[in-house]
């Protein structure tokens, strides 16, 4: 079964911008929500910002890899605009964990004071804009500090508005309801008019992406009204500045990646051969890994060389930059635009660019915008190509928006179609899988309802902030969402266990934890360190660990570390072992008592049952019917179960505030 997805193209202007680069530049609304394919050149509207127009961009990105692709991409493009290579670095900045290690490195141990000041202000006398690219957790770090340095208290939020004249949320499907608090404080405060009757400070809030979520329910519930949203698409053209040429997408039945692999070796080799590349998608970091051993044979005796594979995936990017034992290369610091062959995983579905992947081989992905995401990223600027995704008859009987695609795929057997109608039927996939809930056209999901009290919370963490204090404080106080007012009144209730003095210290200890969950806007698993006999060190998520190896039961956890003799494919299990689950160390309100339960869509639910249960003797509910109604309202509209993983100590979790 195959079709072709023709090739489609974008207007381009005499200043080489597309009409939705311009928007991006021009429209006046503050906040904007960008909707273009894949290859549009969404990001590279703000590098014209900051080469022509001399404009300050805050770039925020969800993951370090595309932080860094973007800032070094950044520069190259710079450089070969005429800068020279002085003048393109010094306007590029790059905040991330990367980065801060490279900075402790050199002996800077007051980073947040060095990035405070690179946010504060322009080169004095400069006419180059600037670019800090970023993770959200760094920007957020900055908001919320645990320490507040002499001379940095004033600095916050509305100096940041102040400060550039962009802020971006690129890929912003990726936001999770928990970290939704940063964007909806940009997008509250910049949309408000307050006395003077002006917005704060001269930022424009854009979020981009290819499969883009309907935000517009979400901002409203923060107050940020319709009229003050611009929603942009890019409108597609037979002729322009093309951004794929015609694409082959076929379905292949194999039972492995790997077959797949195997039984087009000939074709990845031609590729190579031709000094293209071909990219291999996997669904699961197991079945990669799994792999390696029968791709590290077979593939030199294609006539694959190594030294031309990389693999990427979020175990291989916990190191800098190395060889796999096969001579694969891996590591997060490895260009993907050096390499033939890329083996990865879904980490690469976000952004990552190559130099030309005309072949990609590919699983479909969880769900209707990850296979629109992957499809993404083959054939562009206009070249021909061929995607290959492998199904088997499980993976459909599961997924109904599989089946679905399939089914219109084998139903247009031979056709040429356009790029819209393979979004639309995804689109479609995306809205009856997300529920009841209506989606704008063209949108591939929601953000839960949660988002907004998620988003509440954090603007309650900004408030009590020391960096807040005064006039800044009252400006959050007075524009401050519904849904922080809410919580508010919930905490009180709360507070009034207190009245028993015995129980002051439960209550206080426990909002504590509520609101030290508004830190962790992703939700990220801890991760255990296993080092082989090589000395190769690599960080694996714990409960994968414990599912798919056998490692814990074969060799002791000494401080989130695990040395193993041979190496981890010596102890794959032959079956997952399905009762590895995370679990999460509940607290309660009213008791130091505290309970393990599984972490996992339900444990929200089985908190509001469990705090009934435990230490009967701690508290009459009967005596304090609200207090109990507002711990449950808390924890089920923030989705946020005051408490930490049993790996992290209390202490460690605590710290933060």
């Amino acid at each position: 079964m195959a079709l072709t997805i023709t090739r489609h193209c974008v207007a381009q202007g005499d200043d080489g911008l597309s009409p939705l680069q311009r928007a991006l530049l021009e429209d006046a609304h503050r906040v904007r929500i960008a909707e273009a394919p894949t290859g549009a050149g969404k990001s590279y509207a703000f590098q014209r910002a900051l080469r022509d127009r001399g404009e300050r961009v805050l770039f925020i990105v969800p993951t370090r890899r595309l932080a860094q692709n973007l800032a070094s991409g950044l520069v190259q493009d710079l450089i070969a605009a005429g800068w020279d290579e002085r003048r393109a670095t010094g306007v590029v900045t790059l905040w991330s964990s990367d980065q801060t290690a490279d900075l402790k490195a050199q002996g800077i141990v007051h980073i947040n004071g060095l990035r405070l000041r690179q946010m504060q202000a322009l080169k004095p006398g400069g006419t180059d804009g600037e670019m800090i690219v970023a993770v959200p957790e760094v920007v957020s770090a900055l908001l919320v500090r645990r320490r507040v340095e002499t001379g940095q208290a004033g600095e916050g939020v509305f100096d940041l508005l102040a400060d550039f004249d962009h802020i971006v949320f690129d890929e912003f499907h990726t936001i999770e309801a928990r970290g939704f608090g940063l964007a909806a404080l940009f997008a509250r405060l910049i949309t408000v008019e307050h006395e003077a009757g002006a917005s704060y400070g001269r930022a424009k809030l854009s979020f981009l992406s290819a499969t883009p979520l309907d935000l517009l329910p979400t901002l409203e519930q923060v107050g940020v009204g319709k009229h003050h949203v611009a929603v942009l698409r890019e409108e597609l053209v037979q002729e322009g500045r093309p951004l794929h040429g015609d694409v082959v997408l076929s379905l292949c039945a194999v039972s492995s990646l790997r077959e797949l692999i195997k039984d087009r070796l000939g074709e990845i080799r031609a590729e190579l051969e031709a000094e293209r590349q071909v990219v291999v998608i996997y669904d699961a970091l197991v079945a990669l890994e799994k792999d390696l051993p029968f791709l590290a044979r077979w593939l030199p005796e294609g006539g694959i060389d190594p030294s031309q594979v990389l693999i990427v995936n979020s175990v291989r990017d916990s190191i800098a930059q190395g060889l796999h034992q096969a001579g694969f290369a891996i590591g997060r610091k490895c260009d993907p635009l050096k390499y033939g062959l890329i083996l990865a995983t879904a980490s690469i579905e976000m952004g990552v660019t190559f130099r030309c992947a005309n072949l990609m081989l590919m699983e479909p992905g969880f769900e209707p915008m990850n296979f629109l995401q992957r499809y993404g990223r083959a054939a562009r600027r206009g070249a021909d190509g061929r995607v290959i995704i492998r199904f088997d008859d499980g993976r459909m009987r599961r997924d109904p928006w599989l089946r679905g695609l399939a089914d219109w795929i084998r139903a247009r057997d031979g056709q040429r179609l356009g790029i819209a109608d393979l979004t639309a039927v995804l689109s479609q996939a995306a809205a009856v899988s997300g529920g009841e809930r209506a989606m704008s056209a063209g949108s591939f999901g929601q953000l839960s309802g949660r988002a907004a009290w998620c988003a509440g919370l954090y603007w309650n963490l900004l408030m009590d902030h020391p960096s807040n204090r005064g006039h800044r404080r009252n400006h959050l106080f007075q524009h401050r969402p519904d849904t922080s007012k809410g919580l508010y009144r919930w905490e009180r209730d709360v507070q009034r266990l207190a009245d028993d003095p015995r129980r002051a210290t439960h209550v206080e200890s426990w909002l504590r934890l509520l609101r030290a969950q508004a830190f962790d806007l992703r939700t990220i698993e801890p991760k255990v360190r296993v080092v082989n006999e090589r000395g190769e060190a690599f960080d694996y998520p714990g409960v994968w660990l414990k599912r798919e190896t056998s490692v814990f039961e074969r060799f002791p956890l000494i401080d989130d570390e695990i040395r193993i003799q041979g190496s981890l494919d010596d102890y794959w299990r032959d079956a997952p072992d399905r009762n590895a689950k995370r679990r999460w160390m509940c607290h309660f309100p009213h008791t130091s008592e505290i309970c393990s339960l599984p972490c996992d869509g339900r444990l929200v639910e089985a908190w509001c049952r469990e705090i009934e249960n435990v230490d009967h003797y701690a508290v009459d509910w009967e005596d304090y019917p609200e207090a109990l109604e507002a711990a449950k309202k808390l924890v089920r509209l923030t989705g946020l179960v005051p408490g930490h993983d049993p790996d992290i100590s209390l202490d460690a979790v605590c710290g933060v505030l």
